[in-house]
């Protein structure tokens, strides 16, 4: 299976490669790229599009892929699938400590488009919201930790339309690194 793993606000590619690793392992061709700006200044569509670019460049324009989502990359993900035709090549989408549903965090005073765009509510949350239909036949994961001081509150990882899962790790960014996750994640991957 090939995998696109797309890294969160203020990282690289680099953050996903233990779980990249961990993956490749497992006998899974992953990628990895880097989506710049790291801040998201130039907004999710952007970084979206910037994405599709990677991807179509790496794996062609049609090979079936799984995607996962750390953090705003899971938002990016959701962007490029719901609105970019994604979702016509990837089979499952597994988000992890994505604010579906926005963080109050996103309201601090950050000069970027990317971190207002995460704001309960906001005009693109709503956006994807309305247009999640559009996800019809992508199997859909979305995997937190309550112990989240990042996406706050921790249950804005949550996603109606996806199978939820909880797990107990300590903070934000070690979700990538948990060996429970990418051990439910190889169970979920066709062989």
């Amino acid at each position: 299976m090939k995998i696109v793993l797309v890294h969160g606000i203020f990282n690289t590619g680099h953050v996903m490669r233990w779980m990249q690793h961990q993956l490749t392992k497992a006998g899974h061709e992953c990628f990895s790229p880097t989506i710049g700006p790291f801040d998201g200044r130039l907004g999710i569509e952007y970084a979206a599009e910037n994405l599709k670019q990677q991807i179509d460049k790496q794996f062609g324009a049609s090979e079936e892929l799984v995607l996962i989502g750390f953090s705003m990359g899971g938002i990016v993900g959701r962007y490029y699938l719901q609105l970019l035709g994604g979702a016509s090549r990837v089979s499952q989408f597994f988000s992890l400590s994505t604010p579906h549903a926005g963080s109050i965090w996103a309201y601090l005073p950050y000069p970027s488009k990317g971190v207002r765009q995460l704001r309960p509510k906001s005009k693109l949350l709503s956006k994807l919201n309305a247009t999640v239909s559009s996800l019809e036949g992508v199997v859909l994961y979305s995997y937190r930790t309550p112990i989240d001081l990042t996406i706050v509150p921790s249950v804005s990882s949550v996603w109606a339309v996806a199978e939820n899962k909880s797990f107990w790790v300590v903070l934000h960014l070690s979700v990538i690194f948990s060996r429970k996750i990418v051990n439910e994640i190889n169970g979920n991957l066709p062989s």
